[in-house]
């Protein structure tokens, strides 16, 4: 129980349950209670869950509203299975106003909540940078409603289920990290487990490819893309070849460490760059540092002709 009276607004009270481990969606009940003046409001109850000591994170549940003077019951759907373990905690933020906050009965029931949906196991995601991220999130049971997060689309599976998929769009490494599904109904709400979203950057090659040998139509190169920036596997390599001067360009899948480019004009100047692909939708990179090359001048082919006059007698 938290007496805000004398505290200032912004103060804090916690209270950690014991860590917990279950093996299967489970449910967890608590009863609230605010009293204060009519029309106050002597602060707000956040109740967040922590899973494997990660930070306390954004709160899964919470209640501002005026003094109710009555104990109301909130069921926490949670769906965080061993070996995972977490803990939940249940924290007043005091708003400078008298009354009282204060909780009870909290319970840990070995099975699903009777009137609040939860979650299936969702699992992580990879994907490319620049590339959109989404997850599905399997909700089971009934009372479902008022979600506060956007989704880009639902989908029914029976009158008890739903898939909702929810996206990350234009990812960067920054998104990396861990996400999990929340939904709200009239008597609690349901709470996912994490799932990882792992970010991969496409490769790019550190060096430029290096010149092996030169003809009038033709430039053998040695990629020289063993050091990347940027993650692999690498699946797929192109070799992307321009004039200096002009607008010829093209592009050529290679399947070995070395390439030839041929039927290319004599006397002529290309820039020449390797082009590196990982799996997945937009897994290729940027092109690499280019190289800068110039074919050989055209041979001369002197033809030497004979001419030779007959002369036919009597004429």
């Amino acid at each position: 129980m938290v007496n805000s009276s004398g505290r200032f607004a912004g103060q804090k009270a916690l209270l950690f349950t014991p860590q917990l481990k279950e093996n299967d969606t489970h449910c967890v009940i608590f009863q609230f209670y605010v009293a204060g003046r009519e029309g106050g409001r002597p602060g707000h109850l956040n109740v967040y869950i922590k899973e494997n000591n990660s930070p306390m994170g954004l709160p899964v549940w919470n209640t501002s509203g005026p003094a109710g003077r009555s104990w109301n019951q909130v069921e926490l759907a949670i769906s965080t299975y061993w070996p995972n373990f977490y803990q939940i905690v249940f924290e007043v933020v005091t708003s400078g106003q008298r009354g009282l906050l204060a909780i009870k009965d909290v319970v840990l029931q070995g099975h699903q909540c009777m009137n609040t949906p939860h979650f299936l196991h969702i699992k992580g995601v990879e994907v490319n940078a620049g590339q959109t991220a989404t997850f599905h999130c399997t909700v089971n049971g009934e009372g479902i409603g008022g979600r506060e997060a956007p989704m880009k689309a639902t989908k029914p599976w029976n009158n008890q289920r739903f898939i909702g998929m929810f996206d990350v769009v234009n990812t960067t490494k920054q998104d990396s990290g861990r996400y999990r599904c929340i939904v709200h109904s009239n008597r609690g709400v349901g709470v996912s487990n994490y799932g990882e979203l792992t970010i991969k950057q496409p490769p790019v090659p550190i060096a430029p490819p290096q010149l092996m040998a030169v003809g009038a139509t033709y430039l053998w190169i040695q990629l020289n893309a063993n050091s990347i920036n940027g993650d692999g596997p690498i699946i797929n390599r192109e070799v992307e070849y321009r004039t200096v001067s002009g607008t010829m360009y093209d592009l050529q899948p290679v399947d070995k460490t070395s390439h030839k480019i041929g039927h290319l004009d004599p006397d002529t100047e290309y820039e020449i760059s390797v082009l590196l692909t990982r799996p997945l939708d937009g897994g290729t990179g940027a092109p690499g540092p280019p190289l800068r090359a110039r074919t050989k001048c055209a041979e001369l082919m002197a033809m030497d002709e004979s001419v030779s006059l007959a002369f036919t007698p009597g004429l």
